[in-house]
C-alpha cells in the first residue's frame, strides 16, 4: 500500500516537471516570435551612408572650376596680333588677372623708341593687365604744331612716327569704355635720336678740311720764312765780297 502511494507520488511530480518546462519553452518561444528583429540592410545601410559621405569624390563641375581659377592665360602682354586674353578665356576656361571687371586701364608699357632714319621712330609698348579697346600713341614736342595723337587698334603693340624732333616726350596711353589711362615714366619716352652715319661722315669731312687747310698754311709760313732766310743771307755774302 505505502509502495503504491510512493509510485503515484513520483508519477504526480514527473508530470508537474513536463509541464513547467514545456510552459517555460513555449514562452521563450513566444518572446522569440515577437520580438523585433534588426534587419542586416539597416545596419549595412548606415555604414554604407557613411562611407559615401567620407570617400565621395567630387564632382566633374567643381574640379573644373578649381582648374579653371589656378590656371593663367597663355598670354603675352607684349606680343602683338594674338589672340586677346579673353578670347582665350571664353575658349578654354583660363584666367585673365586684371580682366575680372570694368574699370580704367592701367598704363601700358612703352619698352623702347627704336630710331628708322633722321626723324623717323618705331614706338614698341606692352599692354597693361586691363581691358582695353585701343591706344593712343601722343607725341609732344616744343614746338605745339608738331604735337599729334595717333590711334592704334588693341592688337598691335608697335607703330612707326615721321618728323619726331629730337627732344620730343612720346607716349602711349591705353584707352576704353570707362577711360584713358595715366601718362606718366612708365608709359612715356624722350626721343634722342643717334647720330646718323651721314651726318657724322660730313662732320668727319669739315674737321678734315679744316685740319688739312691749317696744316697748308703752316707749310706754307715755314716754306716763306725759309726762303726769307735764304734771301738774307744771300744779301750778306753779297756786301762781304764788295
Amino acid at each position: 500500500m505505502f509502495v503504491c502511494v510512493r509510485q503515484v507520488i513520483l508519477l504526480l511530480l514527473i508530470n508537474f516537471l513536463d509541464l513547467s518546462s514545456s510552459s517555460s519553452s513555449s514562452s521563450s518561444s513566444s518572446q522569440n516570435a515577437t520580438r523585433p528583429r534588426s534587419h542586416p540592410s539597416e545596419e549595412t545601410d548606415d555604414y554604407s551612408v557613411h562611407e559615401d559621405i567620407t570617400t565621395e569624390p567630387p564632382s566633374s563641375s567643381s574640379t573644373t572650376s578649381e582648374d579653371t581659377v589656378e590656371g593663367f592665360c597663355d598670354y603675352s602682354l607684349c606680343v602683338e596680333h594674338q589672340q586677346t586674353c579673353a578670347e582665350l578665356a571664353a575658349v578654354t576656361g583660363c584666367f585673365c588677372p586684371g580682366l575680372e571687371r570694368l574699370h580704367a586701364p592701367s598704363p601700358p608699357t612703352l619698352s623702347y623708341l627704336t630710331q628708322q632714319d633722321d626723324n623717323g621712330v618705331l614706338v614698341h609698348w606692352c599692354a597693361p593687365p586691363s581691358i582695353v579697346t585701343h591706344y593712343k600713341v601722343l607725341v609732344k614736342g616744343k614746338d605745339r604744331d608738331m604735337d599729334r595723337e595717333i590711334q592704334v587698334e588693341e592688337k598691335k603693340r608697335k607703330t612707326a612716327l615721321r618728323d619726331v624732333a629730337a627732344g620730343a616726350l612720346v607716349c602711349v596711353v591705353a584707352v576704353n569704355k570707362i577711360g584713358v589711362s595715366a601718362e606718366n615714366q612708365q608709359s612715356c619716352a624722350t626721343f634722342k635720336p643717334k647720330q646718323s652715319v651721314s651726318g657724322l661722315a660730313l662732320k668727319l669731312g669739315i674737321i678734315g678740311g679744316v685740319v688739312g687747310l691749317i696744316v697748308l698754311l703752316i707749310l706754307a709760313l715755314l716754306l716763306w720764312r725759309h726762303k726769307k732766310q735764304r734771301e738774307s743771307s744771300a744779301r750778306t755774302e753779297t756786301r762781304g765780297v764788295l
